[in-house]
């Protein structure tokens, strides 16, 4: 399970000129409550599970920034993007809808693309967002691909029933985004525009190693 918490929002906002906060995956209501603390001037998050979702409408029933969609993240992404004109901060659930409340598995029954949903979901954002200058952050990379995440790798007898790759990632968003990969949690995948990010992460030295020194934008640098 990630935490939207780690990465400090308010830096995010003022150089990537992002006024909207997309969630797939309310849960708890948790990253709806933090988002709220800060400037974005719209805050939407998707639930599929019934029961969670009329209990965040009901939480955040007096917040007018707020609107809860009860929905798979595939249908919320083609209903509410076309009426999102401002550049946004997509905070994506990787996973299975339910997982962090313990309701299904990743072998369970149903289709993958609802189980396992980051592709479909990439696909429709590139699709309806194709000028690609909004910030992704990714949760659950270790879903993906093994790594020296903090919290270890999936268990083998809990992996996936899929090929395990994030080539679908750099094949939507490798032209227009850097891909960064953080292994704090369980792991994290961040999408930056590739304009802004150089024009603010540009060194000289650049010019003679071309690489950068990676900025997951998060609070607590020393920490990682």
């Amino acid at each position: 399970m990630g935490n939207i918490k780690r990465f400090d929002l308010k830096r995010i906002i003022t150089e990537y000129r992002t006024d909207c906060f997309f969630e797939t995956g309310t849960f708890r209501g948790e990253g709806v409550e933090h988002a709220l603390e800060y400037s974005f001037g719209r805050v939407i998050s998707c639930e599929i599970i019934p029961e969670i979702a009329q209990a965040a409408a009901k939480k955040f029933s007096g917040e007018p920034r707020v609107k809860i969609v009860e929905a798979d993240s595939m249908t919320a992404l083609k209903k509410e993007l076309p009426g999102v004109n401002e550049r946004c901060v997509f905070w994506l659930d990787a996973h299975f809808p339910g997982a962090d409340a313990g309701l299904t598995a990743y072998d369970a029954e149903g289709s993958e693309d609802i189980r396992l949903p980051l592709e479909k979901e990439l696909e429709t954002i590139r699709r309806l967002r194709p000028k690609g200058r909004d910030v992704m952050i990714i949760d659950d990379l270790r879903i993906y691909e093994d790594g020296p995440y903090e919290n270890g790798n999936v268990p083998a007898d809990a992996l996936p029933k899929m090929n395990r790759s994030i080539d679908f990632v750099y094949r939507y968003f490798g032209r227009s985004h850097f891909v960064l990969k953080l292994y704090r949690d369980e792991g994290y995948l961040l999408l930056f525009p590739k304009r802004k990010y150089r024009k603010k992460h540009f060194r000289f030295s650049t010019l003679f190693t071309w690489k950068m020194e990676e900025d997951f934008y998060l609070k607590d640098k020393n920490k990682m």
